[in-house]
């Protein structure tokens, strides 16, 4: 019986490189499958797998694959996510650096680590900027008590506000309080791509974005759009929030941008009263995941009901309690970011002999 693409795409159901939890059908990577004259050809997307395990992966197909009698050879094309139609607008005038803070899963307090980050750089000498590109649910103003309208300089370009020494930008600004975000995915990239052409920003050493949860439109535009130096990507311990973040990574890695590390965030809940840590939300999830990519676990963030009380009130953690645990994490993240870009912009040892 002559064996179908159906049966070599039944066989690559059964390879699940590491750092995966769905073989790499289930995830997407295989973009194109063909059978002819004897040659199974298959286009790989790289995905979120490090160059070892993509290796790995290459010489699984080809085993799987070859091991039907009607296959004399295997040919494996490693190929990048398409582009999006838009092209990129390109580096940012004055902005040395560029990194992006990220989440696929809602509610692992991205912005309040963006927020946090940004505020710990500018505390620490660092020229810094912060664009809340969370347009479906802004939430910059609050963190920041930041209320006033941004005024428009000659060209017609805007200007970011100032708090605590961070340049600050976000979509809510331009809207009240009881504004319904409701927009459609063209109108929202459109938006996100008039933030980072018309946002006057000055000299920079590091802009921070503030991402939107997820890998649809609005977050792609992003990483589209402008040279990232780098990703930092949020999570919380338990493995629901783990499973989420893993399309982040593939996403980050499909363009090309690298990620800086991972900071696990509301790692341990501190008793205020007494200082016990309790692991409410697991332990350990934020190494493995930074484990499984091979990337640095950035930073873990304890969870203080001060950090709530501080966010509401406008004046992040790491700003009211500098030497409190929380404080002593973002300072330390922020350390950690300087240090993970500066690799990725020092050049490549050279080889020789």
């Amino acid at each position: 019986m002559t064996i179908t693409v159906d049966d070599l795409r039944e066989r690559l159901t059964e390879i699940r490189p590491l750092g995966l939890k769905r073989d790499i059908v289930a995830a997407g990577m295989v973009r194109d499958l063909a059978f002819a004259e004897g040659i199974a050809s298959v286009r790989l997307l790289r995905g979120p797998l490090p160059e070892g395990v993509l290796e790995a992966t290459t010489a699984d197909i080809k085993r799987a694959l070859g091991a039907f009698t009607e296959v004399s050879a295997v040919e494996v094309e490693l190929v990048q996510a398409p582009a999006s139609g838009a092209g990129e607008i390109g580096p940012i005038p004055g902005v040395a650096d560029i990194i992006a803070v990220a989440s696929t899963k809602g509610g692992v307090g991205k912005s309040t680590v963006a927020v946090n980050l940004a505020c710990a750089l500018a505390r620490g000498g660092t020229r810094v900027g912060l664009l809340d590109a969370d347009v479906y649910g802004p939430s910059l103003p609050t963190m920041l008590a930041l209320s006033a309208r941004p005024e428009v300089a000659e060209g017609n370009q805007v200007l970011p506000l100032q708090k605590f020494g961070v340049a600050v930008m976000s979509v809510g600004f331009f809207l009240d309080d009881t504004s319904p975000v409701i927009w459609r995915g063209p109108l929202v990239t459109g938006l996100l791509r008039q933030f980072l052409k018309d946002v006057r920003w000055g000299d920079l050493d590091l802009l921070v974005i503030d991402m939107p949860p997820g890998t649809g439109d609005a977050a792609l535009t992003l990483v589209q759009q402008v040279p990232l130096s780098g990703a930092v990507i949020v999570t919380t311990p338990q493995e629901v929030s783990l499973v989420d973040v893993e399309r982040g990574i593939s996403m980050f890695r499909q363009v090309n941008t690298p990620v800086l590390g991972v900071v696990e965030n509301m790692s341990d809940y501190v008793c205020p009263s007494c200082g016990t840590h309790e692991q409410i939300f697991g332990s350990g999830g934020g190494q493995r995941l930074a484990e499984s990519f091979g990337v640095p676990l950035l930073a873990r963030i304890p969870l203080l009901e001060s950090v709530r009380r501080q966010g509401d009130a406008g004046v992040p953690i790491v700003l009211a309690e500098p030497d409190g645990p929380v404080g002593k994490a973002y300072v330390a993240l922020a350390l950690a970011v300087i240090d993970a870009v500066a690799a990725e912009r020092a050049p490549a040892p050279r080889i020789v002999g």
